[in-house]
Order: structure tokens, then sequence, then C-alpha cells
């Protein structure tokens, strides 16, 4: 069940089973809270299907998105060591999720001194994506952060034929830009023969070329 989660894929396979083993799957519906802030942290979560969108929401009203974690990726590990959550996940697509037990996960931590180690190990690549994220997120132009994106899925889903984890609305928000400016920013990047949208669906169709505007 976890062991095809990038995240995990150095987890020897006795500690993976150890996780499973405290772990249990949950079928949510879209449009429906995983969590809000101020609820009792239960655990962390591993997107076994579907998309959660994690947001805050601004003392003014509006909803800020902070991830939109699909199919492969975990969210809020740092609720292990929280007794509360301090955001919203929402499925904005019927999902399935595993949701892994806090308080048998740090027992198994306190047990088990070489399972701690291998998760710390993980936490710390954890952080290294998201400061990529911050990174692009602070990029200048709307489609140097669409690029970006793109080649991040393109490297978590290892294919140069990527999904997006929500509809483009949700990405043009996430990325801090209208969607508006969005479609026309990838219309762009289509028409000059760098990818090519179909639906969901991204084909990378000259890789060089992306990542020279990243650059």
């Amino acid at each position: 069940m976890l062991e095809e989660f990038p995240l995990f894929s150095d987890l020897p396979q006795e500690h993976l089973a150890r996780l499973e083993a405290i772990s249990n799957e949950i079928s949510v519906k879209k449009g429906v809270l995983l969590f809000s802030p101020g609820d009792a942290a239960r655990g962390f979560f591993a997107v076994l299907a579907g998309a959660v969108r994690l947001y805050r929401v601004s003392p003014k009203g509006k909803e800020i998105s902070l991830e939109i974690a699909g199919a492969g990726r975990t969210i809020a590990e740092a609720s292990l060591f929280s007794d509360i959550y301090h955001c919203y996940a929402e499925a904005i697509r019927d999902c399935t999720v595993c949701l892994v037990r806090k308080d048998a996960f740090l027992e198994l931590i306190q047990k088990d001194p070489q399972f701690a180690v291998a998760w710390f190990h993980i936490l710390s690549l954890k952080v290294i994506h998201l400061h990529r994220q911050i990174e692009e997120l602070s990029l200048k132009t709307p489609r140097s952060r669409i690029v970006s994106y793109i080649l991040l899925l393109a490297e978590m889903q290892k294919s140069a034929s990527v999904a997006l984890p929500a509809h483009r609305k949700s990405i043009a928000t996430l990325l801090g830009m209208t969607h508006e400016t969005f479609y026309r920013s990838s219309k762009e990047l289509e028409n000059e023969g760098l990818v090519r949208f179909d639906g969901q669906k991204i084909e990378i169709v000259n890789r060089s070329l992306l990542e020279e505007l990243v650059e």
C-alpha cells in the first residue's frame, strides 16, 4: 500500500511493514474536510487516490492554498508532534487516504531507534522538497512558476507525461495567479511547442528548453 510512495521508497521493508500495521485506509468524498484548525491531531495522511488541498483562511476570510497533494503524496507529518492541526485539509476529488495513527507511530519511534533514524531521513527530504516549492513560488513570472511546477510533477511522477492533481483553477491559486493568467501562460508554452495539454494531462515535449526557462 505505501511501498509505491516516493517518500517511503528508501524505507527498509521491515519498517514499511510496521508503518502499514499502524495505518487505516479511509474513503473521503469530494468536498469533505479531513481536518480543520484546532482539531485534535490523529496522525498524518498518505493520499492513495484523488487529491487533497491544504489551505488556511486569512483574517479577512480569504482562502490561502498551501499545497495540493495528489496520489503518492503525504500531508500533515508535523501533526505527529502537535496536539492539533493548524490548517484545513479538503478532498477536492473523491479520495482514498491512509491515516498513520499518531500514538502508535510515536510509540514505534521510541521503541525502534533504527526506525526513528530512517524517519528523520525521510523528514529531511520532505523539508528539502518544501524549500524547493517556496523557491519556485517566489519566481517572478507566471511562465516560470508553471514550468517549475510541471517539472516538479514530472520528477515526482517519474514521467514526461504528467497528471495535474487538481483542476487548473486550483493549481493557478496554488501558484499565486489568476485562472486567466494560468490559461494564457500555459497556452503560450503549448504554442511554442514546449508542452502539450490534454485535459488534466500534460506532455513534456521539450524538457531541455523548459529547464532553461527556470535557470
